[in-house]
């Protein structure tokens, strides 16, 4: 794991010691009672009653001790939805300078676990250091003391998830820079190393001779580019999980070249793949019953002598020929070979994760991912999962006459339309020519990759989401799986 994923420290006790210097305390209290064991309770909750008598969404204050020590309280979260309340925590914790914090206490007396457990990962996320450059920025660590009956044993599994989604996040913050395919690469390969993967690479020439003429056309003007497969493998297991992800380093929308407005940000074209390696490592932190692969699709979309161009035909790992349409639609491309090289596999469940298609965020907004699948039965399940979570997401139409839209005079099938309506869903549609027919699959067009002001829990416009849903998804779907 890098170094630069250390979490906060977690420390477990009983009993609340002042004597500690705490920054901030959360406290969860669900009524009047409740609030007899914050420091200075009845003094706060009578302040509350004052100046926020009915709000639901928490009480932030400062204690009237010498520290002028920060305080949030916060009911538990029964029936609210699960999105809203850890939203409403992030934004209080956004009131403080959480930069200078170096002591957080969580009392936890009234709590229920799914509370305590959202407590934490709002505040793992909002102290979890991301990339940083500036000249005076310094390295930290907070410590975080749960109050209460609980053991570090008890949020494994957040911590698991936590630490999937915060690489998610570093990872695509990077700037293009520190984030070249190459050194993408090698840093792909220094985790499998630590956390005990099976690491493979297909290089350029390696998938010329195999023929993945999709993904070898966007590689064409890339130094180096690439798919990276990663592997957990449990002793025993039964069932077999696939992730596959785009990781276009930097998009520069080759020769159907981009405005600079759309141009600027595109260092984050390579979440899907960020995504994918999170969720692994969270799964495999978490010793899931399931053998993982990862599949990375890693490259640029550059202008060069050598790029591809619209109009060029190519053919993809299954044979299927491919009309060029637009050189920005260069995800779609280097997804289907790698979606070939995943499927061929027969995993029990596909999923895959791209930056896509502007269509999705203009159908949606960027709160909600939107989701496709080859299998009807199970969308009302994704949005349940998407919801119990936190990273919510939606599903969108797949009959077959969308294909009418994509089909070439010159091949089997076209890239994209030249303009048109539903890019999301064509390309959904597009992407599921090169998966195996017998194969449960999911795309997910990450819509909600970047929000302002960050999203649920995340104090950062980039949201690493994905992380969470496909633990969510995993945990629900095998279990069901095995009680049919």
């Amino acid at each position: 794991m890098l170094d630069v994923l250390s979490p906060s420290r977690l420390n477990f006790t009983t009993e609340l010691d002042m004597s500690m210097h705490y920054d901030l305390i959360i406290a969860v209290a669900d009524g009047e009672s409740q609030w007899s064991d914050i420091p200075f309770g009845p003094l706060i909750y009578r302040r509350k009653q004052t100046f926020e008598p009915k709000s639901k969404k928490g009480y932030f204050t400062q204690l009237p001790n010498d520290l002028g020590t920060h305080v949030i309280v916060k009911k538990n979260i029964d029936q609210t939805d699960l999105y809203r309340w850890l939203k409403d925590l992030s934004n209080l914790l956004k009131k403080l300078n959480i930069n200078d914090v170096k002591r957080i206490a969580v009392l936890t007396k009234y709590a229920d676990d799914d509370t305590v457990a959202a407590v934490l990962r709002a505040l793992l996320a909002h102290t979890q250091e991301m990339p940083n450059f500036k000249v005076k920025q310094k390295a930290r660590q907070v410590e975080i003391d749960v109050i209460g009956d609980y053991a570090e044993n008890d949020f494994l599994e957040v911590l698991a998830k936590h630490k999937g989604n915060a690489l998610a996040r570093y990872l695509t913050i990077l700037p293009s820079n520190y984030l070249t395919p190459e050194i993408y690469i090698e840093r792909l390969q220094k985790i499998a190393q630590n956390e005990d993967w099976e690491f493979s690479y297909y290089n350029k020439e390696k998938l010329n001779e195999m023929g993945a003429g999709a993904f070898s056309a966007v590689a064409l003007a890339s130094d180096v580019a690439g798919i990276v497969k990663l592997s957990y493998i449990p002793q025993e297991y039964e069932k077999t999980i696939a992730l596959v992800g785009k990781g276009v380093c930097f998009d520069t929308g080759g020769v159907s070249l981009k405005q600079p407005q759309y141009m600027f940000g595109m260092n984050d074209d390579m979440m899907g793949s960020a995504v994918a390696v999170g969720s692994l490592l969270s799964l495999s932190m978490q010793q899931a019953p399931y053998k993982v692969d990862c599949y990375l699709a890693i490259t640029q979309n550059n202008v060069d002598k050598n790029a591809f161009l619209p109009n060029d035909v190519v053919s993809a790992l299954n044979g299927k020929t491919i009309e060029i349409v637009d050189t920005d639609a260069e995800g779609r491309l280097i997804l289907a070979d790698t979606l070939c090289l995943a499927s061929k596999h027969k995993p029990d469940l596909l999923i895959d994760y791209a930056t896509l298609t502007g269509a999705a965020v203009r159908a949606l907004g960027t709160e909600y991912s939107a989701i496709f699948s080859n299998c009807y039965d199970w969308q009302q399940a994704l949005v349940k999962y998407g919801t119990l979570c936190a990273e919510k997401v939606w599903p969108f139409p797949m009959d077959k006459d969308y294909l009418e839209s994509l089909k070439s005079e010159v091949a089997d099938l076209k890239q994209c339309q030249v303009t048109g309506n539903a890019d999301h869903i064509l390309a959904a549609k597009f992407l599921q020519q090169f998966v195996a027919k017998d194969v449960r699959w999911l795309h997910m067009d990450l819509s909600s990759c970047k929000h302002e002001g960050g999203l649920a829990p995340m104090p950062t416009d980039v949201s690493g989401v994905g992380v969470w849903f496909t633990n969510e998804l995993i945990a629900n779907h095998f279990v069901q799986d095995n009680t049919q």
